[in-house]
């Protein structure tokens, strides 16, 4: 029933999830199998692309809460190292969301080790939402009408389950909160049809907790029905699980076996098993637990959530990551370079929804990065239009770069010229090439003024012999992006391509390609494992430059090894 507050995350429920993928079908036709590495990358959430490292990033604590449930539903009593720090951060942001079921999210991290995260102190935070008539009020649900009631009075007390304060709760306060829940179950339910099953859930699973026996009233309830499941909308097959799992949950508080439809549920999660938002992965497998489906249904389901489960534990959620047009560009930048489709009906749709949402911004840069992206995946004319306004806008595209804004000015160019925009050739204040900073920030000019067309106006100050000493020793920097610029820099102005250069490319780059499910995308370095867009920009411009001499752009790549800058 944890749909009460669930609600809010409008999750649906699909048969497939072919419809996910953001590239088109007729690029997946046309570009080979690694072009289509990118897909993992589409965000769920809006459509548009996200960076990489986000992957490194755990889910939220409600999605956080349904893995490990599932986990722990499936025998594997997950653990977490998570750290002091991050119990706080998780603790922070369940509560700010919800006071009571927060609280309840926080039950599996609990038991799987992060102590930190819930403790005594909570059941008196909980005793305090307790209201007169005996039940519990969250802040997120309020106190208008028996579901927010029912929903607040659940999760209170699975709190208190989770710290031990059950027993502890005064005798008077018990006894007023079962007559409520009692008189409830007595009473008829004003909706047709009787109280609606996430009401019964609530009602059935508080007084399990209670050790109180749950009314026939409650169990007569048959389960939802299934006969017409193929004919339903994807929202429609989303509130039908819920509907089951709610039903589960009333059967099994009275000691019931629930009579589940396993013909219908068992393709459901075989077909959505690495798909389903985390929340309804939870219920089905819940759902064909209860109804004994055999335990090798459930084998994607556990490779699916122990491969999302990162260093301390916890477990990520890509599908809640949010694209940006900002990391949408370097992919697009990424699959021109590698030679394949740039054609993206979902990236339309993408901006398509963010152009006509009230809330969207009219910052420049943010106006220009969505002028280039949709110019770079439709060919907009009216795009290209807007775009050329805004590059020759100096509050947009600065005038003046110095070692400050040279890597401002070099992004913003750069979007310029996906835009087939003309960025100016800049006024440059000249500074000195004597730290790792400034010959990185002079070499992101130089590469800058070399994608916008400027090759000839790189200031004369900025020479191969400057950068030689730093493009032949890559520890000098703290990440393959930087690097990789300066070696590219260095390269552009004619630099020789020795074995010095190439050892130093070879030891300071090719180590650090390739991430789990990204094999052909690069590490930020210094230490960060983590891939990451730019910093594989970076490398394949290098590589293409020096005509895929290092190996480092994609395998089966053509065009864009024919036309290095």
């Amino acid at each position: 029933m944890r749909r009460l507050l669930g609600a809010a995350t409008a999750a649906v429920l699909m048969a497939s999830c072919a419809s996910c993928i953001s590239s088109s079908g007729d690029s997946e036709q046309r570009d080979p199998a690694r072009a289509r590495q990118f897909d993992v990358l589409a965000s769920g959430e809006n459509g548009y692309y996200y960076h990489p490292f986000l992957r490194r990033e755990p889910a939220g604590p409600q999605a956080q809460s349904y893995a490990l449930r599932t986990l722990t539903e499936l025998g594997r009593d997950p653990k977490t190292s998570m750290s002091p720090a991050d119990a706080a951060s998780f603790r922070h942001d369940a509560l700010e969301t919800a006071s009571l079921w927060g609280r309840d999210w926080l039950v599996p991290l609990r038991r799987a080790g992060a102590g930190d995260v819930l403790g005594p102190a909570d059941a008196t935070a909980v005793g305090k939402a307790r209201a007169e008539g005996g039940w519990y009020v969250d802040s997120a649900l309020g106190d208008d009408g028996d579901a927010a009631r029912l929903g607040g009075t659940w999760a209170a007390l699975d709190v208190l389950d989770a710290v031990d304060g059950l027993d502890d709760l005064p005798a008077d306060d018990r006894a007023t909160t079962v007559a409520w829940l009692r008189s409830l179950a007595d009473a008829p339910a004003s909706a047709p049809g009787g109280r609606p099953l996430d009401q019964s859930s609530a009602l059935a699973a508080s007084l399990r907790l209670l050790h109180e026996p749950v009314p026939a009233t409650l169990t007569r309830v048959p389960a939802p029905r299934t006969d017409d499941y193929a004919g339903l909308t994807p929202e429609a097959r989303g509130q039908r699980l819920a509907d089951t799992y709610a039903y589960v949950v009333v059967q099994e508080a009275a000691g019931r076996k629930p009579a589940v439809d396993r013909g219908t549920w068992e393709p459901v999660l075989r077909d959505g098993a690495a798909e389903l938002p985390y929340e309804q992965l939870y219920q089905l497998v819940h759902v064909l637990r209860a109804a004994s489906s055999p335990r090798s249904l459930f084998t994607p389901v556990i490779e699916r959530l122990e491969a999302d489960r990162l260093d301390d534990g916890t477990v990520r959620d890509p599908d809640a990551y949010l694209g940006n047009p900002d990391a949408s560009l370097f992919v697009q930048r990424l699959r021109a370079l590698a030679g394949w489709s740039r054609r993206d009906p979902g990236l339309l749709s993408a901006l398509d929804r963010e152009e006509h949402a009230p809330d969207v911004s009219q910052e420049g840069a943010e106006r220009l990065n969505r002028a280039a992206l949709r110019q770079v995946t439709d060919g907009d004319d009216d795009a290209a239009d807007q775009a050329r306004k805004l590059c020759a806008d100096p509050t947009v595209l600065p005038a003046t770069v110095t070692e400050q804004n040279a890597t401002v000015w070099q992004r913003t160019a750069l979007t310029c010229t996906d835009a087939d925009a003309p960025a100016a050739v800049p006024t440059v204040a000249r500074w000195a090439l004597d730290t790792p900073a400034r010959l990185v920030a002079a070499a992101t000019l130089t590469v800058g003024l070399a994608d916008a067309g400027h090759r000839d106006a790189v200031p004369s100050w900025i020479t191969a012999d400057a950068l030689r000493p730093w493009a032949q020793n890559p520890d000098r920097f703290p990440s393959v992006y930087d690097y990789a610029l300066v070696a590219r820099a260095y390269v552009l102005l004619g630099g020789p391509v020795d074995g010095t250069l190439r050892a130093a490319l070879d030891r300071g780059i090719t180590p650090h390609r390739g991430c789990p499910a990204l094999p052909d995308l690069y590490q930020v370095g210094g230490g960060d494992t983590a891939c990451d867009l730019k910093t594989t920009w970076a490398v394949w411009t290098l590589d293409r430059r020096l005509d895929g001499a290092m190996g480092w752009l994609p395998a089966g790549d053509q065009d864009g090894r024919k036309s290095g800058k």
